[in-house]
């Protein structure tokens, strides 16, 4: 562990770059709820759309939806609602999945998977514990609103099509369903693409 006046700025630097609450933890040996407290003070929009924007260029760069990437590194460069974000994060970690593909990002929000009945859409996010439709809806929002790669950016308009001609959007197949009536501020980002 470095020095106690030090690790503040240490961290800011480490978060700067893009490195993860636990990978910080463990590179300086404090606890995450220090990383935590610390980040909290200086991370501002700014930093968070900076990081974001790096990340994103570099998965432009690759333009390729089946790369696998860190999870925690694709949900907080997609940017989400926070809750979302950890459940989604919480959700591979359970798996033990360390890695996942955009287009697997994709299929969480939007499955090519058909529902039993006509005009349902399945969205297996609805179904990972803390997200409910506002959750999916901001996921939905955020995924229209990055700019994915010309592939990435091809794939997701066609599930946005489909997502478009459902009327009701599920979890599970047997299980309940909502209205797939998309808020304003998605509609405007589905219209503008």
């Amino acid at each position: 562990m470095i020095g106690h006046a030090e690790t503040p700025i240490r961290i800011r630097q480490m978060r700067e770059e893009g490195v993860t609450i636990d990978g910080i933890a463990s590179t300086l040996g404090v606890s995450r709820n220090v990383v935590r407290m610390v980040a909290r003070n200086f991370e501002t929009e700014e930093i968070l759309s900076a990081r974001s924007s790096r990340f994103l260029n570099n998965m432009r760069k690759v333009d390729d939806p089946e790369q696998k990437w860190k999870v925690s590194y694709l949900v907080h460069a997609i940017r989400p609602l926070v809750i979302t974000q950890n459940a989604i994060i919480h959700h591979f970690a359970r798996s033990k999945t360390t890695e996942i593909s955009l287009l697997e990002l994709m299929e969480l929000a939007i499955s090519d998977k058909q529902h039993l009945k006509p005009g349902f859409l399945l969205s297996p996010i609805l179904r990972v514990q803390c997200v409910g439709l506002e959750g999916f809806w901001s996921l939905v929002g955020r995924l229209t609103q990055a700019d994915l790669g010309e592939r990435g950016n091809r794939e997701w308009r066609r599930r946005l099509t489909r997502l478009q001609a459902s009327s009701r959007v599920a979890g599970w197949e047997m299980y309940s369903s909502k209205p797939s009536e998309m808020p304003t501020w998605v509609r405007e980002l589905v219209e503008a693409t």
